[in-house]
């Protein structure tokens, strides 16, 4: 986000002045006016830009923030621009007050990116207190200086703050963005310290400070260009991170698809052979799942299958688990580094909890029971042979009577690995 503080112009003279100039034919001369109308015509591309985005990608909820901080900052460049054209309680006071908010919304916004809770109180607080620090040096204790450097104080607060939680709480699927989004708010905020390091001005008119500030202006509309890009960056890697898991996952559950169970439970599988764990597979199917289907209707045997996740997740925590919906009421359940006995302890909470939890729709209670079955890897086995075992388990669990968990035997094994892959 970009920071430009107080009188942007000239008594009399307009945001409009660089273009005026440029239509006499002069040279470009680098004022404060023309740059403070380049930012805005910047601020208001990137507005517009972003606004379209959100219409296409709706589904990314923190993309509605960041065009919220993104319009508040160009409505805050706005009335600063606007010195001499409208009072100073919207150019200075409304202005630095909108410009720090809209900080205060890109804060939020990347928090929301990384799945971080973030309160409202201390932003707001913050963005009290600075409003009434700008208000008191525009009026009480009139200061130019004293406010550019608050303005660049609280930037770089601000910057620091967006590359310290993209540093630290990136997760690995979208690593990469966050690092280079990082990098480009960490230069920004030591850019704003540097500049809260020069001179202060000694006079109310910013025209008046020379060279050094007219380059801290062309320095601002770099950086915050880079950040919207760095915006850009972190959307696009979250949309193909969310395109990637729709199509690895189960639209109904929320769970691994059949196809993702195999590929992830090969690699999962093959690291633990590699570190000499054990590895661990369950199936289980639900039992009369047809009768529930044909007695209380297909949206009745939906709700079931979301049930039967939510015991799922409460249940079963092993680390690195993978569970899937291999298809229709079938369910897989990996457990790397689990060995016979800690897998069938699971099985059997897994069993236990949904015979004693029904599915309730309304007032009415559809019970669900699950046969299951457990089979652990041997060296050198592959992810399809312990498919087939525990699918013979789990079969032979329905022979039993269902609703109970069994075992792979040796001749089970035996027969899974002479037969043809389920997967």
């Amino acid at each position: 986000m970009t920071s430009i503080h107080q009188p942007l112009t000239r008594p009399g003279s307009s945001p409009m002045a660089g273009v005026d100039a440029l239509a006499e034919g002069s040279a470009m001369h680098l004022d404060i006016p023309t740059l403070t109308l380049a930012s805005l015509l910047m601020g208001v591309g990137a507005s517009i830009g972003f606004t379209s985005l959100m219409t296409v990608l709706h589904t990314q909820r923190v993309l509605r923030i960041w065009v919220a901080a993104i319009w508040m900052s160009t409505v805050a460049i706005t009335l600063i621009g606007l010195r001499n054209h409208v009072p100073d309680l919207f150019s200075i006071v409304l202005g630095n007050g909108l410009l720090t908010a809209s900080n205060a919304l890109a804060l939020k916004g990347i928090a929301t990116h990384l799945d971080l809770s973030l309160r409202w109180r201390w932003p707001l607080v913050f963005v009290a207190a600075y409003t009434a620090f700008i208000a008191w040096y525009a009026y009480v204790t009139p200061s130019l200086g004293t406010r550019l450097l608050i303005g660049s104080l609280q930037a770089m607060g601000f910057n620091f703050a967006f590359a310290y939680l993209l540093f630290r709480h990136s997760k690995p699927e979208i690593r990469a963005s966050c690092r280079i989004a990082g990098a480009v708010m960490l230069v920004n905020g030591l850019f704003y310290f540097a500049r809260s390091l020069m001179p202060l001005p000694p006079g109310q008119d910013i025209m008046e400070a020379g060279t050094p500030v007219v380059a801290t202006y062309v320095i601002g509309i770099l950086t915050g260009l880079a950040s919207y890009f760095a915006l850009l960056q972190l959307i696009t890697e979250r949309l193909m991170v969310d395109l990637r898991r729709a199509a690895q996952t189960d639209g109904l559950t929320g769970l691994l698809n059949r196809s993702a169970i195999v590929g992830e439970g090969r690699a999962a599988m093959a690291r633990c052979q590699q570190r000499g764990l054990p590895f661990a597979l369950l199936i289980f199917d639900l039992d009369h799942f047809k009768q529930i289907n044909d007695t209380w209707g297909h949206d009745a045997g939906d709700a079931v299958l979301r049930h039967v996740t939510r015991v799922l997740s409460q249940v079963t925590r092993w680390p690195g688990q993978l569970a899937s919906r291999y298809g229709g009421e079938e369910f897989v359940l990996a457990l790397p580094g689990a060995s016979m006995q800690q897998a069938l302890d699971v099985a059997e909470r897994l069993r236990h909890a949904l015979a004693h939890s029904p599915t309730r729709i309304g007032h009415q209670s559809i019970p669900v029971t699950a046969s299951i079955g457990v089979t652990v890897a041997r060296p050198g086995a592959r992810f399809e042979q312990l498919v087939r075992e525990a699918d013979e388990a789990m079969y032979r669990t329905k022979f039993d009577g269902r609703n109970g968990v069994s075992w792979a035997e040796l001749d089970a094994r035996r027969l899974a690995e002479a037969g043809d892959s389920r997967c």
